[in-house]
This record gives C-alpha cells, structure tokens and sequence, in this order.
C-alpha cells in the first residue's frame, strides 16, 4: 500500500478550523467560569488589568495579568517544543497537541478535584491562578501549532488578526477587479467572475472569513454546553485534541522553510 505523504497547505485548512473553534469554546467557557478572565483573548485582559491598575485595585489587575504571563508563556513553551521537533524530524504539530491535550485533561482533573462550580471565587487563591495557566497556556501552546496556510498568516486562538487579514484580502481583491475591468466593464466582467473564485485574495478572504466563524461556532457551543453540562463540558474540546494529535502523528504536515513561517 502506498503511504500518504504529509499534509500540504490546503489540507491543513480543516485542521486549522477545527482548532479555532476549539479555541473559542475554551475562551467562552473561561469567561463564563472562571471570572470573566479571557484564556486566548489577551486583548481583553491587557486593557482589564489596565482599567484595575488605574483604579489601584491590584487584586483585579494581578487576574487579569497573570492570563496574559501565563500565555506568553505558553507561547514561548510551543515555539521551542515545535523548532525542537522539526530539527529532529519528528512530529511538531502532534507534539504541541499533544502537551494542550494534557494541559485540558489536568484542567479537567483539578477542577473535579476542588468541586469545581460555576465560578471560581474573585479572590487570588491558588486553586484560581493553576486553572488559569492550564487554559492560557494550552492556548499559547496551540497558537503556535499552525501558523500559515498557503503563504497567509493564521490565528487559531483569536479573531482579530483573522479580521485584519480579511479586510487586507478584500482592499486587494477591489483593486484586482478594478485593474481588470477599468473602462470596459460589460466586456469584462464575465471573464472577472469566472476567475475569481481562483484568485488569491478570493481564497485569502474564504480562510480568514472561515476562522471567524468557527470561532463563533465554537464560542456559542462552549456556551450552551458549559451552562448545560458545566465542567463535563470540557471533555468536547479534548476529545477534539486528542483526536487531532493521533491525526497530525498518523500524517505529519509538510515541512515549511523558515522563511514561510
């Protein structure tokens, strides 16, 4: 039997997807949970922390910095396990999947451990700051997992930087048509519909366009399961991890050049 070759571009998009909705059910579920502290949402954060250090309550500011620490953190860890793996020819996405499924699967541990409940109280108490960096850093880690698909820039942890890249994309894509169609428009659009659908930006805003939506899906369903089902909740997202770590270590991706990275 002939062995499949490793993932290319375009066969990542599925993984990618499926990792930004997992990111947006755990940072909805962290929210919900655990204070209304963002676990991939670092933008939230900074300007928390900000609004408690101006109001000299370091308490809140301590909450809502120790998510941002904790995720550089988590960000650092990825990048060196990732750089390790590719120079030995291993498994890299499987590996940092692997560690984030872990980091979930200890998440889950320690909140039955405690009787977790539907919010962690406000105070900065051991038990608050561990399942915080369990999140945060397993979102660190998997932001770093895949990184660019087909020559664009991805974020699997947050929807900002996928909107700024959609937006990019769109500017381009008015311009590519502009350039094609200027003075003859009747006789050209045709042709400008029909290869379209191939352009690159076209393409650029599908993925970017997509990010954002699963993010949405899976921030909805990290809702609705998480008031339902509380911390067995949980168990969704890891299941997905887990599932995906067997399948990047079955089929690694495509080894990239630094420069593509």
């Amino acid at each position: 039997m002939r062995r499949r070759g490793p993932f290319g571009a375009l066969q990542k998009t599925p993984v990618a997807l499926l990792l930004t909705a997992v990111a947006g059910y755990i940072d909805v579920f962290g929210y919900i949970f655990i204070y209304g502290v963002y676990v991939a949402h670092m933008s939230g954060n900074t300007v928390a922390a900000a609004r408690h250090m101006a109001d000299l309550h370091w308490y809140g500011f301590l909450r809502h910095a120790w998510p941002i620490l904790t995720f550089v953190g988590g960000l650092i860890i990825g990048a060196i396990l990732f750089e390790a793996q590719v120079r030995r020819f291993r498994w890299p996405v499987a590996s940092t999947l692997l560690l984030e499924s872990i980091l979930i699967g200890g998440f889950i541990a320690a909140a039955s451990g405690i009787n977790f409940a539907p919010a962690v109280p406000p105070q900065p108490a051991g038990k608050y700051y561990l399942m915080v960096a369990l999140l945060t850093v397993s979102m660190g880690l998997q932001n770093v997992t895949v990184r660019k698909i087909g020559g664009l820039n991805v974020y699997t942890t947050f929807v900002t930087g996928s909107l700024v890249k959609f937006g990019e994309a769109a500017a381009s894509f008015i311009f590519w048509v502009r350039r094609r169609t200027r003075g003859r428009f009747r006789s050209r659009w045709r042709k400008v519909a029909r290869t379209a659908p191939h352009q690159r930006d076209v393409l650029h805003m599908a993925l970017t366009g997509s990010l954002f939506v699963c993010y949405l899906a899976g921030a909805y369903c990290g809702a609705m399961a998480g008031l339902k089902f509380e911390l067995p909740a949980m168990f969704i997202p890891l299941g997905i991890l887990v599932s995906l770590t067997f399948y990047s270590a079955a089929r690694p991706f495509a080894q990239l050049r630094e420069e593509q990275w």
